[in-house]
């Protein structure tokens, strides 16, 4: 495409998506470490797979293996664990502790 058929909004379109497929992994591990999102499961796609598969009556052990199948089996048949998550005031408090809500109840030791 020439640059005079391109519109201001589809450069910040193009321009946003790119910046999303390119910043996806970095700002989903730092999330992760801030507290704001849980760690994903070593077998969440694999998981989604097996569910996907088998919601279309196809056999999953023909196509991911034996073996992955029967680690998603083992994954799935304990219950879900709910994972305890930051609010942003804490998250922003343990980046900063200036925001710490109990620097008001801190003591300067003086002795």
């Amino acid at each position: 495409m020439c640059a005079q058929c391109v519109s201001k909004a589809d450069v910040v379109v193009g321009t946003l998506g790119f910046a999303a497929y390119v910043f996806k992994g970095p700002a989903r591990d730092a999330l992760c470490a801030m507290g704001l999102v849980p760690e994903q499961h070593p077998l969440a796609v694999e998981m989604r797979t097996v569910s996907f598969l088998r919601d279309l009556d196809l056999d999953p052990i023909e196509i991911l293996g034996d073996e992955t199948v029967a680690a998603v089996d083992r994954a799935l048949a304990f219950p879900r664990v709910k994972v305890y998550r930051r609010t942003l005031r804490e998250a922003l408090a343990f980046l900063v502790p200036a925001l710490s809500p109990m620097r008001s109840q801190t003591v300067l030791a003086t002795k």
